[in-house]
């Protein structure tokens, strides 16, 4: 189905995004923190980054159970 290449591009890609929502949820607080705004698109960047490489895997790790 995938290859040994695709499998290890796709786990680069998982680091990074997890690397990237600790970030974005790191920024997230100092704003709240600062009583500052936090701009939508980083709340939509989170969600989107936690769908993709979060809430599918796990999803289909159930499906192969």
């Amino acid at each position: 189905m995938y290859g040994e290449d695709d499998q290890e591009m796709y786990q680069s890609q998982k680091k990074l995004a997890l690397s990237t929502i600790d970030d974005l949820t790191q920024l997230k607080i100092d704003l709240l923190e600062a009583d500052v705004p936090v701009p939508t698109f980083v709340n939509n960047a989170i969600r989107h980054l936690k769908k993709k490489y979060l809430i599918q895997d796990n999803t289909i790790g159930e499906m192969l159970r």
